[in-house]
């Protein structure tokens, strides 16, 4: 369901995804308020569940992951508790970081980091197909990312 959202709530919402941690007297600034009117409009935006919640990002490579892979998958057998089952493990692996139901020839696509080709060859051998009757997978590395962001695009008010 979506959300009514004004243009002081588009402002506040562009500010934070630019700046998680944006005060509240930044924001009152960026959305022409008060703070205290400010506040309140975070507080009805995160309960209304427009804001989810607020993350820190980190570099996957200083942190010792430099492999990004995207990896298309199509189970074999179609019974809904194999689905049931591959969506459960998917949740509990921390290499996956996206698993996306796709239209097309794979049923899946997943996000997967690794630290390295060997950690996600092993990942791909012993994670993945050991766990299910897979038909088929493949995989693409990333070998350069040219955009990457968590902003949605919002339609931005017109500045008084």
């Amino acid at each position: 369901m979506q959300t009514s959202l004004d243009p002081a709530d588009l402002r506040i919402l562009a500010c934070l995804q630019q700046d998680g941690r944006a005060s509240h007297a930044r924001l009152s600034e960026v959305a022409h308020l008060s703070a205290p009117q400010c506040f309140r409009r975070v507080r009805r935006l995160e309960e209304g569940g427009v804001i989810e919640g607020y993350r820190t990002l980190l570099s996957r490579e200083r942190i010792g992951l430099g492999v990004l892979a995207f990896v298309s998958v199509t189970l074999g057998g179609g019974r809904a508790q194999d689905i049931v089952q591959f969506r459960r493990v998917v949740a509990e692996i921390p290499q996956i970081l996206e698993c996306h139901v796709v239209t097309g020839e794979a049923d899946f696509l997943l996000k997967v980091v690794a630290a390295d080709l060997q950690a996600f060859s092993t990942f791909l051998l012993e994670r993945l197909a050991q766990n299910f009757d897979l038909v088929t997978t493949r995989s693409e590395v990333s070998l350069e990312q040219i955009k990457g962001t968590t902003a949605l695009p919002l339609p931005l008010p017109k500045v008084d």
